[in-house]
């Protein structure tokens, strides 16, 4: 219940704006400690430096992760200048402690976000948006807040003969192209593999046309696969996909809004290759289900997607996205940097 809190109050601030140069398709962004008050960022830092455990109830690991999830700022289509912090408070000591020390999120700047633009740019064609994106959803997809483990680590490197993962390998070829081309840059050695399966996602669906997504780096790679039977299935019901996500730490518009990433591929929801809110407008119409519905209309998405229109805390979601695109993209970029960062363990990472 306290993990639910804190992450729900981290989710729930006011986005901070961030400069797009127009030639970019996404932005890195620094991290801020501007979003908690005062107050809450002595106590969350009081705690952690003291265990935090017996203050909260949460292991120490969650309890980083809480305060990681409260300092990071949320995407934001404006064009205004993002400001930036480089150390947080502890309130034990008041002496500042550098945030790449405590083994945070971190941004590129410089050299190194330049080397790490000009890798995605040459590994991702939008022919490959729609795999790379899936292959983010199943890496993220295995956190289960109550185990305390999966979510962000490239493990999905470690899982592609699974079945849930057919067809995954072609995404992870893009992760390993983006890689190699960091190599001999001032980006080696600084982004992960796990940064880079977040970092090509948001860069596959700015590619596309949708919202340009910021998203820190140094996540830890997973060295071992993570546990099984953590995604959800194509089958099932609006009230098992509620609970799934419900244990990953999402919430039924985020899941929701993170679903509107099916707008791109085979599914159906309109241009394969271009991210906006088809899907939402094609569930409210339901073309699968229309009397006279041909062999095509009736393969468009899936079970799963099927079941979401008839749900009722699904539907006015639904509703909102259809009808207001911009407001789809925010929610989207917010819930993807959420998505991003679940279950992740973070590195000491220099600012360049």
């Amino acid at each position: 219940m306290v993990a639910h809190t804190v992450i729900n109050m981290a989710f729930s601030q006011s986005a901070l704006p961030v400069r797009f140069a127009h030639h970019n398709v996404f932005r890195f962004t620094s991290l801020t400690a501007k979003l908690i008050r005062q107050n809450q960022r002595q106590q969350l830092a009081t705690n952690c430096c003291h265990g935090g455990s017996h203050h909260t109830g949460l292991s120490r690991r969650d309890f980083v992760q809480s305060l990681l999830l409260l300092a990071i700022p949320m995407t934001s289509l404006s064009a205004q200048a993002a400001p930036r912090v480089e150390s947080l408070q502890t309130a034990s000591t008041s002496e500042p402690v550098s945030a790449l020390e405590q083994g945070v999120p971190a941004v590129l700047e410089g050299k190194a976000k330049l080397a790490v633009e000009q890798a995605l740019r040459k590994a991702v064609d939008k022919t490959k948006c729609p795999v790379v994106l899936r292959l983010v959803f199943h890496d993220s997809g295995t956190y289960n807040i109550a185990a305390g483990n999966g979510g962000a680590n490239a493990s999905i490197q470690h899982e592609l003969e699974r079945p849930e993962n057919f067809g995954l390998k072609r995404g992870w070829k893009v992760i390993q192209q983006a890689m190699s081309n960091i190599q001999g840059t001032a980006a080696e050695g600084l982004v992960s593999q796990a940064d880079m399966i977040a970092l090509v996602g948001a860069y596959a669906v700015g590619l596309c046309g949708g919202p340009l997504i910021s998203v820190p780096v140094g996540r830890v790679d997973a060295q071992k696969a993570d546990a099984t039977d953590r995604l959800p299935a194509e089958d099932f019901s609006a009230d098992r996909l509620k609970q799934a996500f419900r244990q990953q730490g999402l919430s039924v518009q985020e899941f929701v809004a993170l679903g509107g990433a099916h707008t791109l591929g085979s599914k159906g929801f309109g241009d394969p290759l271009t991210f906006d809110n088809a899907y939402f407008t094609a569930l409210l119409q339901k073309p699968w289900a229309a009397p006279n519905a041909d062999s095509m209309a009736k393969m468009i998405g899936l079970p799963s997607d099927h079941v979401l229109p008839d749900d009722s805390d699904c539907k006015p979601v639904i509703q909102m996205y259809a009808a207001d695109q911009k407001r789809f993209f925010k929610d989207f970029a917010d819930a993807y940097v959420k998505l991003t960062m679940l279950g992740a363990q973070w590195q000491s990472v220099a600012t360049i």
